[in-house]
């Protein structure tokens, strides 16, 4: 496996991991039955593409690896602050719609910056990229209802 490949599915795995993180920290938080099915939906497809990611790897004799511990600490005291001040459902609605969109823009630019030529790897991006969009997108709708 060459080193941007590498380094591209471990990217996707990392952002996965906070993309799950994020959505675990919000279920406990939120009360709104539709947007609990939404997230809960949204889990579980950063579940799939993040196993993806690691069968790949486990492929070719590679393990990927977590994000750091003071990544996840961070992410955590960002998303309890941001909900001690408000759980309105608009309120995360847009703290979901920030997250992907960040999460969109770091997928784009690691795209570019590690190229890869393996199939698999390429079709997992896109559709990694791809589920982001979507989720992006459901979330925009949501907003105009809550």
């Amino acid at each position: 496996m060459e080193k941007n490949d590498y380094l591209l599915l471990n990217r996707i795995y990392q952002d996965c991991e906070v993309g799950m993180q994020s959505i675990d920290k919000v279920l406990k938080k939120i009360e709104n039955e539709t947007l609990k099915n939404q997230f809960k939906t949204q889990f579980e497809a950063y579940e799939k593409i993040l196993n993806r990611a690691d069968a790949l790897a486990m492929s070719s004799n590679k393990e990927l690896k977590d994000n750091n511990v003071f990544k996840k600490i961070k992410q955590t005291v960002m998303i309890y602050l941001a909900l001690w001040t408000d759980k309105t459902p608009r309120h995360i609605v847009e703290m979901m719609i920030q997250g992907t969109v960040m999460g969109i823009v770091d997928t784009i630019k690691a795209g570019k910056d590690l190229k890869t030529k393996n199939e698999d790897i390429s079709k997992l991006f896109d559709d990694f990229l791809k589920m982001q969009e979507d989720f992006y997108g459901k979330l925009k709708k949501q907003l105009s209802k809550v």
